[in-house]
């Protein structure tokens, strides 16, 4: 039996075992379509903050229709792996110091290095005898020692260096980063960066990563710009970062919207306020959201705060609010010159979905931060029932997705595909209103049932009631 005549089978299968309908599109407030690339017998399509903000929390009101606005066989789904790969990793790659000198000019950015280079079988760099700008040995006590990362085995965009050091005295140090193909002809990508760590009075300000901003290239030079000490126990790590693939879902940035503030706190670890400075900023996601690690930037120069910021589940009493700590840092913003320091991204403590933020500070803030948020986007898989365009609809006070036994279908398409076979990612294209806000008005009740048996009983109790009363009347009368 062919592969065609298998799907076809299983499709017909479950059309009948389930308690499939017609999705119809006035009951929905929107659409987007789903943009496909060739042919299959199914797709995976991800989440977007538009879909969240029109959805239910639990995207019960989420379904895929067909050109005919019938719903098709969907679920929700997450991509399995046979070789799973994080979208975000932290790695180390080859390094090797080489010399550079104190009195480079910032912007001698491009002389070449002059090496001698020793490759390995895998292309990799062995061994490099360098020096830079003409420097030559022995080297002044003033010249300082720069970093080359071999990055040619990495596929994947560059988000970030990660600069750590051994915990010790304060430290500030700015850094410039390289980068080239050849080792030949090098580009900025960063001018100037710096990284701290900087503790007073228990304030800890802590930075140590250089965003790189997705690029990509074989070689990286870290470079030393300060005259400052040696960090003891310097080491680079290179943060990658991946884009969403059919096998694997990349985290998502989505910046809060503010609701206003507060001039009270909520959490026992500050003290209450003095009632009339804002010490409190509130937010709202456009959907209760799973949240693993957060960015909040201060809206002014050279500010610091120590911060709490808490979350509180969707659905929760507005009067009663129980809210949850997620993160306790402190955030700060410095200016030098052109450039802003602020803080790294923070992880989150585990909590349940939540919509509503608070951010909390120790001291009265002027003006909110802007805070952002990293989650991992749910996706749908749908089976390619009838014919397309499809469209993905959400938004419902009336309609509600069917059950599917969308794991048998998609085993039986692993068994013909292979085992580490997943559908094909589709993308969702511009929204489409369909009922709008009219769609998120529930349905009136229903009138209630006629009781007739009630009816019934009261008729016979009457009846009977009216009975013995002429009966009693009747042995009056044959009395008198």
């Amino acid at each position: 039996m062919s592969f065609l005549h298998n799907t076809a089978l299983l499709l017909c299968t479950i059309a009948l075992a389930t308690d499939a309908r017609a999705a119809t599109t006035d009951a929905y407030a929107y659409a987007w379509p789903v943009q496909t690339q060739g042919t299959g017998a199914a797709w995976q399509v991800e989440m977007t903050p538009e879909v969240y903000a029109a959805a239910d929390a639990d995207l019960r009101d989420v379904e895929v229709v067909n050109a005919a606005g019938d719903a098709v066989p969907a679920a929700p789904y997450r991509p399995v792996s046979a070789t799973p790969r994080a979208t975000e990793a932290l790695i180390d790659v080859p390094r090797f110091d080489i010399p550079g000198t104190a009195d480079r000019a910032a912007g001698a950015d491009n002389e070449a290095i002059r090496v001698q280079v020793e490759r390995g079988a895998d292309g990799r760099l062995r061994r490099v005898d360098a020096n830079v700008g003409g420097a030559t040995p022995p080297l002044a006590a003033a010249v300082r020692t720069d970093v080359l990362l071999d990055a040619s085995a990495v596929r994947d965009a560059f988000a970030a260096l990660r600069l750590d050091w051994d915990a010790g005295a304060d430290v500030s140090a700015q850094f410039a980063v390289d980068a080239s193909d050849d080792l030949q002809q090098w580009h900025t990508v960063v001018a100037r960066a710096t990284v701290l760590r900087l503790n007073q009075d228990g304030n800890l300000l802590d930075r140590h990563d250089v965003a790189l901003n997705r690029i990509h290239a074989a070689y990286l030079r870290v470079r030393r710009l300060d005259n400052g000490a040696p960090l003891p126990g310097f080491a680079i790590r290179l943060r990658t970062t991946a884009p969403s693939s059919a096998k694997q879902t990349a985290r998502q940035w989505l910046q809060a919207a503010t609701d206003g503030s507060d001039v009270k706190h909520l959490d026992t670890g500050f003290a209450s306020g003095d009632g009339q400075r804002a010490v409190a900023w509130l937010y709202h996601l456009p959907a209760a959201l799973t949240i693993d690690s957060l960015r909040l930037e201060l809206a002014d120069d050279n500010s610091l705060a120590r911060v709490h910021v808490l979350s509180r589940m969707h659905g929760g009493d507005a009067a009663k609010p129980v809210w949850n700590r997620r993160a306790d840092f402190v955030a700060f913003r410095l200016r030098q010159g052109d450039a802003v320091i602020g803080n790294d991204e923070i992880a989150a403590m585990p909590a349940a979905a939540a919509r509503d933020w608070r951010v909390e500070f120790a001291t009265p803030l002027e003006h909110a931060p802007v805070l952002s948020v990293a989650y991992l986007p749910h996706r749908f898989v749908f089976l390619a029932q009838g014919s397309g365009p499809y469209r993905l609809v959400a938004g419902s006070a009336r309609a509600r997705r069917g059950d599917y036994p969308i794991d048998a279908a998609l085993a039986s398409l692993r068994a013909s595909q292979g085992s580490d076979w997943q559908p094909p990612l589709a993308v969702l294209g511009t929204r489409a209103t369909l009922q709008g806000d009219a769609a998120m008005v529930p349905a009136p009740p229903p009138a209630p049932p006629r009781d007739w048996k009630s009816w019934l009983l009261w008729g016979v109790l009457i009846g009977a009631a009216a009975l013995i009363g002429g009966m009693a009347m009747s042995l009056l009368r044959s009395q008198k």
